[in-house]
């Protein structure tokens, strides 16, 4: 099920020329969604379309209700223009970021605001028809504090670990239980199509849209968080691959002679530098009586895991600091490599990990600066999020735009 208006529904003719119509009203719907409200002359110069018909395709715009008369612009010579916005309402967008931990799901409206966010912790990504099920419940009672029913929705975006058919909306490594692929079998639950992709790539979707990225060309854009992702933006185009699975940074060889790596293979990169490695390094440790503010934590009842972490690196934790520069040479190491073949003007540091601010950037860039080719590497600017842990959720919600309106 393709994502697509509800008014989309409502336009009659024959097959060709309903397709006509819709492609020029999408063109105008697109315009002003990207600029957040436009003028009859303004979508003219953009569409190419005649006055007269982008006049009158307004008009039923305005009628479908997608399209708000936004009141009176500042003249640039003559008669003040009309400017037209889209109507936030008319439909929503639902955003849904799975994580091996963690579950996010998001209402936006059409104008990209947050109108509602759930966040559940522990929550563990099992293959198994009861996870689908828990996050279909989920999704229908946020649908119902809210008081919209699912004709309200336009889509809802996924975004998933692992490897992922975003065409064909199938994901390989997690929930792929399903006979007619995750996309399908969520959206024959709810009613309403699915958007399926891989969080690496979201990430990188939310950074351009919404982020650091925004007005680049050529961007690096990494989730470090339990795993280690890689969302690529190539000439301002996110690059996916043959079969959509270009990314999986944490699985180039790093060691020979290493550790066995959950994908099968020796010595991934995964296995030497990733939040779930991170933890299991200090809880060990600490285990063994190895001194850290994550000591104490630990005797009052508290679970290591990644978020206490990064709040002992963020409070200043010699230890936990140490363990993390360890694992950022190897990411250094790796992202050598990704520099000199890819030449980026930016690489974004983000997921849980990218809290850690300086921690992360700084011993990165160490080693940047002691193994890249000097010319190549000081064009290129490493920083962290500021979208964090939100990125691939906002990805999810461009990504729908992006299917709706055929934008770039």
């Amino acid at each position: 099920m393709r994502p697509e208006f509800k008014y989309e529904k409502e336009v009659a003719g024959t097959a060709n020329a309903r397709k006509r119509k819709l492609e020029q009203y999408r063109k105008i719907v697109s315009h002003v969604y990207q600029n957040g409200k436009a003028s009859i002359a303004e979508i003219v110069k953009y569409s190419k379309m005649s006055q007269p018909l982008v006049a009158a395709l307004v008009d039923d715009l305005i009628g479908f209700g997608i399209l708000l008369d936004d009141g009176i612009g500042e003249s640039i010579g003559g008669r003040r223009p009309n400017l037209y916005c889209i109507n936030p309402e008319y439909q929503y967008v639902i955003g849904v970021d799975i994580n091996l931990h963690t579950l996010n799901i998001a209402l936006f409206d059409l104008n990209n605001k947050l109108v509602c966010r759930e966040e559940y912790k522990n929550c563990e990504l099992e293959n198994s028809p009861k996870y689908t099920d828990d996050l279909v419940i989920r999704v229908n009672q946020m649908l119902t504090k809210m008081n919209l029913t699912a004709g309200k929705i336009l889509s809802m975006g996924v975004s998933i670990p692992g490897l992922v058919d975003a065409k064909n909306g199938i994901s390989f490594t997690h929930l792929s239980f399903t006979k007619e692929g995750l996309s399908a079998y969520l959206s024959e639950k709810l009613g309403f199509s699915v958007v399926l992709d891989n969080d690496a790539r979201m990430m990188a979707l939310g950074e351009k849209a919404f982020g650091k990225a925004k007005g680049k060309k050529d961007v690096l854009c990494l989730n470090l968080s339990n795993g280690i992702g890689l969302g690529v933006i190539l000439n301002g185009q996110l690059y996916c691959g043959k079969n959509g699975f270009a990314g999986e940074f944490g699985h180039i060889l790093i060691d020979p002679d290493g550790d066995l790596c959950y994908c099968g293979k020796i010595g991934c990169l995964e296995t030497l530098i990733s939040g779930t490695i991170l933890v299991k390094n200090i809880r060990e440790a600490v285990d063994k009586g190895q001194p850290s503010l994550l000591s104490q934590y630990k005797e009052e009842g508290h679970n290591i895991d990644l978020r206490a972490v990064v709040s002992a690196i963020i409070n200043g934790d010699q230890f936990a600091i140490d363990q993390l520069n360890k694992m950022s040479e190897y990411l250094g190491k790796g992202l050598v490599t990704l520099i000199h073949l890819l030449n980026p003007e930016m690489i974004i540091l983000g997921g849980r990990l990218a809290h850690t601010g300086k921690y992360i950037v700084d011993p990165v860039n160490m080693v940047l600066n002691k193994y890249a080719m000097e010319r190549i590497s000081s064009e290129t600017e490493v920083v962290c999020s500021d979208l964090l842990d939100d990125a691939a959720l906002m990805g999810t919600l461009s990504n729908v735009m992006k299917e709706v309106l055929r934008i770039s």
